[in-house]
C-alpha cells in the first residue's frame, strides 16, 4: 500500500508536468492545447484533496474526511464565483 504523502507528491508532480507538456505543445499546435494545460493545472489541487479525502475515507479517519470535503465545497464554490 502506498502512503498517502507518496500518492499526493505523485498527483501534484504529474499535474504540473502534464500541465507544462501541454502548454510547450500548445506553442506549436494552437491555444486550445494551452487552456487545456491550463485546466489541468487547475484542477490538480481539486484532485489533490479528492484523493486525500478518498484516502481518509477508505482509512475511516471520519474527521479527516470531513475536512477533506470542506476543501472540496470551497474549492468549487470559488470557481463557479469567478465565471
Amino acid at each position: 500500500m502506498v502512503d498517502v504523502e507518496t500518492m499526493i507528491s505523485w498527483i501534484l508532480r504529474t499535474g504540473v508536468l502534464a500541465s507544462a507538456a501541454l502548454m510547450v505543445i500548445g506553442l506549436f499546435v494552437g491555444p486550445s492545447v494551452i487552456w487545456t494545460g491550463v485546466l489541468v493545472l487547475a484542477l490538480t489541487p481539486f484532485i489533490r484533496v479528492l484523493m486525500a479525502g478518498l484516502y481518509f475515507l477508505g482509512q475511516k479517519d471520519a474527521s479527516y474526511f470531513v475536512i477533506a470535503l470542506y476543501v472540496i465545497l470551497v474549492l468549487v464554490i470559488s470557481s463557479l464565483m469567478k465565471m
